[in-house]
């Protein structure tokens, strides 16, 4: 997978192309978005949907990790910090330890030089 690092951006956290449904349960009425990521870090991801979900809009993000043998959902509390016309950002809240620990394996696991992070 490609790292992706925007020289116009001013992310400091190491972000990698990483293809994986995600569930976003958002709203009080319980919208669910499903949707494929991409631009994950241990901060937030990019989901891509064409669903407008307002920016400022909490939710509950689900990550399914395939290719396991036992299915794996990260689940994560987050809200939609930006959206365009082809998804949303979502910046993710603090989390468990569980949590944070898988998302800082994938990142690494996925970056072109993993002794960068």
């Amino acid at each position: 997978m490609m790292l992706q690092q925007p020289s116009d951006e001013k992310r400091q956290n190491t972000r990698v192309n990483f293809k994986t449904r995600i569930i976003l349960k958002a709203g009080s009425s319980e919208i669910i978005l499903e949707g494929n990521s991409r631009d994950l870090s241990v901060k937030g991801i990019y989901l891509e949907t064409v669903q407008d979900i307002p920016v400022g809009t909490k939710g509950l993000i689900e990550i399914i990790l395939t290719g396991l043998e036992e299915k794996l959902t990260l689940q994560i509390n987050g809200n939609v910090a930006r959206k365009d016309k082809t998804g949303i950002g979502i910046k993710f809240d603090p989390m468990n330890l569980d949590s944070y620990t898988h998302l800082k394996n994938i990142v690494r696991y996925n970056m072109d030089d993993p002794d960068d992070m």
